[in-house]
């Protein structure tokens, strides 16, 4: 993929426009969708913008170290290492899903039993409680890990070249978060509002809806990891 700023397109405007758009673009990644998804649909203590919030800040943190390295640093070599972390959300989008399809296998096999917390989930290995914090810090170390995963260092570092100067390249990397945070809480607004209106509906919609869930981050860790070993990530 080629970018190229003509003299009259460049400068402050363009990187407003480019990296808003280039960051909402990538915020409906599937993979995206899936960590999202898949963290709200297994672990309630958090609500699904909750989640997205927490991922996009890690996402831009990510971003941000990656971008001053190789950028300030001369680091260029670090880019090369970013397909290590694609491997890594492979692995993590695997367990998220797995995580979802078994929270909903436990939930539906305790049907009708008393509930005696307003909000349980399961872990693998533990029993249901509720710990926002935990969580929390979750959403932010998958944001961290897909921001330094090599799609996101590519699409938000190739254009910075091509900026006139270093605060240009800082706007369009500021916007490129923005853009990827407006997509990832609009999604998460959307899921919520699904997620409520199956649970409203009955309790199999909102298990089918769990489950879809589920399938969606194993199949696109599973499609992630095709992708990286036979087409070069």
């Amino acid at each position: 993929m080629e970018f190229t700023l003509s003299p009259l397109s460049s400068g402050w405007t363009q990187a407003v426009l480019l990296g808003g758009w280039f960051g909402l673009l990538h915020a409906f990644d599937a993979d995206h969708i899936a960590t999202i998804g898949g963290l709200a649909a297994a672990n309630r203590s958090l609500t699904p913008m909750g989640y997205a919030l927490r991922w996009a800040l890690g996402h831009a943190a990510a971003l941000g170290v990656i971008a001053a390295a190789v950028l300030g640093l001369g680091a260029t070599g670090l880019v090369e290492w970013t397909s290590y972390a694609e491997l890594l959300v492979c692995l993590a989008l695997l367990l998220i899903g797995g995580n979802a399809l078994r929270t909903l296998v436990t939930l539906r096999g305790r049907r009708g039993a008393a509930r005696t917390r307003a909000q349980p989930h399961l872990h693998f290995l533990t029993a249901s409680h509720t710990h926002a914090p935990r969580s929390g810090r979750t959403g932010v170390c998958l944001g961290v890990l897909h921001g330094s995963a090599g799609s996101a260092a590519v699409l938000a570092l190739l254009p910075l070249a091509q900026f006139r100067n270093g605060l240009e390249s800082a706007v369009y990397l500021v916007f490129f978060s923005a853009g990827v945070a407006a997509g990832a809480l609009a999604f998460a607004h959307v899921f919520a509002r699904c997620f409520a209106s199956a649970a409203a509906s009955g309790e199999r919609l909102s298990a089918a809806l769990r489950g879809a869930i589920g399938v969606l981050a194993i199949a696109s860790g599973a499609w992630l990891f095709i992708e990286i070993t036979h087409g070069g990530g």
